[in-house]
């Protein structure tokens, strides 16, 4: 149940808003429109009836009660209604004295009180003409949705219309007061009549930050019931003027697709820090995504006039991009699916964001076929991969080091089956698949080069379970045997378009190593354990060990490392709970050979009525962009706090340990109760200081990679106001946070 205080001012249960006007209940018409009743009638020789004491008359969609009216039934319209009441269509008209005509809805009414539901709006007013459902003209009138204007917002007007046939609504000589104190005054301001999708202007955006303020005036446009369009004139003070633009559209149920764009045509501060003559800078990405029967097409699109346009012009507006990215996707695929067969037509690219580093390769054409046939006891496969890779021509602006030798191209063929043995308390799969690759270079005089690679895996598994009152627990041992043979893949180009890390090194299944171009050997076996329970009230807890040891080395491996592994023995576990007010994991894998932790990763999230804190931390070896110490240790916190009288504070941190670096910071405080709500927020973002490999001299690069750390150095303060009823709730959410490793 929800309370209801005096002032009908924030509510709150289980966080959820209360803002309804106990005077002014949902409608629920039982009536017939020809119904008149009253405590007393007297019909008069002209046909007029006067209609004195509980005067009560139905109306389509509504009614009528007052304390004494006159009906004339040849006109089907009522007038000197006194003390009356008008509910319709979920809207209330309280007023001394008025009439109505019922057939065409026109009315006029003296010194009352309307009730707008949809947009919980209450106005007082001298005089009100109008037809309802239509149109609505109030004179000297005050608009509020507060109870308690003290406590909230009010305006003054000589004027306010309101076309519900638009949702449109207007206001003339307005005077806008905010905790009973005037604070605006403007001849003229128009404001949607509507909770639904309407074109017009949004409320602007005002923030704060390192390159000055930074405003946006987004328009709304709405094309139809499935598209819409924002446009958004932006001003960047040290930067300069420039649009952003946002185009929205359904094809399916599930599809994101959309166009954004930013353009700026000219940036002073780029020009200044980088000596560049190249006036524009500009970013767009385009997502497509189709259904037909069988046939789908994907498209995600996105370039950008430079590597750091998307790092110095962060925006709300528009999705291009977040500020870590490291690369735009320019890719392309048709795709064919049947109940066994599946082919694949695509064209695969990426536009490095990272101005040390290049944009590598291009696939094209790639093209994927695929075969399969699943029964309950034997399953198999083939694929067949063909992909031509040439280089991406285009360079980045600071960093010419293009170490891409070789194109050429590719073909892979690969069966495989499996086969499955259920027994009472044991199930066995063996699997076993062989992998062929072809590659043909581009250079002069060069041979085809080709290998296959067997593959063997035999599984143990079982399902142990058991019920009691208080809930269920599940326990599932596992035991594998894996065995790829060694294939000298050193003559081979890499040309997969994103070096996978070495996280296969921890994995129980085979995953490619540096993408399909190198195959690594392995032989090891491996024994898991899990534990589930489950306790009524959505209570979770779950618990798993995993002992992995390597039989043989992995030449192909080590033919990539700087430094030789031997064979290693691993150990890895995770425990978790989970109720409704508590979230948390902790989870390792740790190098018994050579004594190291090769990840762990640990977080609580502690959700309250009125609070939701998140702590994490998480730490990862081998990743290949990194310097020789080749690891990453985050540590981040976040906090929702919501106080009393609809008061709310929220702050997080995110921590590159070991640079020491504060990577992002914000700290917000905001208000909100029914008729108004106030948002500050400030925020920080910078980026790691990490040594890049594969570029020619440290000292060549230091100064360039001093200038974007500098830059992308962003602080803002972001402003967001609202008064309830009146303008409309900005949904654009300020992109503070990576929230990279606290999505749990």
């Amino acid at each position: 149940m929800f309370a209801i205080d005096d002032s009908n001012f924030l509510n709150f249960q289980d966080r959820v808003q209360n803002c309804s006007y106990p005077k002014y209940p949902l409608l629920i018409n039982e009536n017939k429109s020809d119904v008149l009743n009253a405590s007393s009638m007297d019909i008069k020789s002209n046909g007029e009836m006067y209609l004195n004491g509980n005067v009560f008359i139905g109306l389509n969609e509504g009614k009528i009660i007052a304390d004494s009216a006159t009906f004339i039934q040849k006109q089907n319209s009522v007038k000197d209604i006194k003390n009356g009441s008008i509910y319709h269509s979920n809207n209330y008209f309280n007023f001394l004295t008025g009439s109505l005509e019922k057939k065409s809805g026109q009315l006029k009414l003296d010194n009352g009180k309307t009730f707008l539901s949809e947009r919980n709006l209450l106005i007082s007013y001298e005089s009100l003409d109008g037809s309802l459902g239509e149109f609505l003209k109030f004179k000297n009138a005050t608009l509020t949705t507060c109870s308690n204007n003290n406590q909230g917002w009010e305006i003054e007007a000589a004027n306010i219309n309101i076309d519900e046939d638009t949702s449109r609504g207007s206001i003339k000589d307005m005077k806008l007061k905010i905790f009973n104190k005037k604070v605006l005054m403007l001849p003229y301001l128009p404001f949607p009549a509507t909770t639904k999708r309407l074109s017009g202007f949004l409320e602007p955006e005002l923030n704060l930050t390192s390159d000055g303020l930074d405003i946006f005036l987004p328009y709304f446009w709405v094309l139809s019931n499935q598209s819409d369009v924002t446009i958004a004139p932006r001003i960047l003070n040290d930067r300069g003027a420039g649009i952003e633009g946002n185009f929205r559209y359904l094809t399916n149920a599930e599809s994101e697709n959309y166009l954004d764009l930013i353009f700026f045509p000219e940036d002073k501060e780029f020009k200044k820090d980088f000596g560049n003559n190249k006036d524009q800078r500009w970013a767009f990405r385009f997502k497509d995504n189709r259904q037909l029967s069988k046939f789908s097409t994907y498209i995600d699109w996105s370039k950008s006039s430079d590597s750091m346009v998307l790092l110095d012009l962060p925006s709300s507006i528009t999705n291009i991009a977040n500020q870590r990215d490291h690369y735009l996707n320019q890719t392309f695929s048709m795709n064919f699916i049947s109940k066994n067969f599946y082919v694949s037509l695509s064209r695969e690219g990426y536009q490095s964001l990272n101005p040390f580093i290049n944009n590598g390769y291009i696939k094209n054409p790639g093209i994927h076929i695929e075969y399969f046939n699943n029964t309950s006891k034997v399953s198999y496969f083939t694929k067949i991969d063909y992909a031509s890779f040439d280089t991406d021509k285009s360079t980045n602006q600071f960093f010419s080091n293009n170490s891409i030798s070789e194109t050429g191209k590719r073909s892979i063929a690969e069966i495989g089956a499996e086969i499955l043995y259920d027994f009472k308390y044991l199930n066995i799969a063996i699997s076993g698949s062989s992998l062929h690759k072809k590659y043909n270079l581009d250079k002069k005089n060069s041979q085809s080069i080709s290998s296959s690679i067997p593959s063997f895996k035999i599984n143990f598994s079982s399902l142990l379970k058991k019920s009691t009152t208080s809930g269920i627990s599940l326990i599932m041992p596992e035991f594998v045997y894996q065995k790829t043979n060694y294939k000298d893949q050193s003559l081979s180009p890499i040309f997969d378009l994103h070096q996978r890390n070495s996280g296969n090194l921890n994995a129980l299944r085979n995953e490619y190593f540096f993408g399909k171009d190198r195959v690594p050997d392995t032989e090891f076996l491996a024994a898991k354990l899990s534990w589930q329970k489950k306790i009524h009230k959505n209570q979770k807890f779950a618990f798993q060990l995993i002992k992995k040891n390597e039989l043989e080395i992995s030449r192909v491996i080590n033919a990539m490392l700087r430094s030789p592994l031997g064979k290693d023995s691993q150990i890895g576990s995770k425990l978790s709970f989970e109720n409704n007010d508590l979230k948390t994991y902790v989870a390792a894998n740790y190098s018994q050979k050579r004594n190291l932790l090769n990840y762990g990763e640990t977080g609580i999230e502690i959700k309250y009525s009125n609070m939701n804190m998140r702590i994490s931390r998480n730490f990862q070896r081998n990743i290949p962009l990194l310097d020789i110490e080749n690891e990453l240790d985050y540590a981040e916190f976040s906090l929702e706090r919501l106080m009393p009288k609809g008061y709310k504070i929220i702050g997080g941190i995110s921590k590159d340990l070991v640079s020491k670096k504060n990577l992002e910071t914000y700290f917000g405080f905001g208000f909100e109760n029914c008729c108004l709500a106030f948002k500050i927020y400030a925020s920080d973002k910078r980026l790691s200081k990490y040594n890049f490999m594969n570029i020619q001299s440290q000292e060549f690069n230091q100064i360039y990679w001093e200038k974007m750390i500098s830059i992308e150095n962003k602080s803002r303060i972001n402003f967001e106001f609202e008064l309830k009823g009146l303008t409309g709730a900005n949904k654009r959410i300020n992109r503070f946070f990576s929230n990279a490793f606290l999505d749990l």
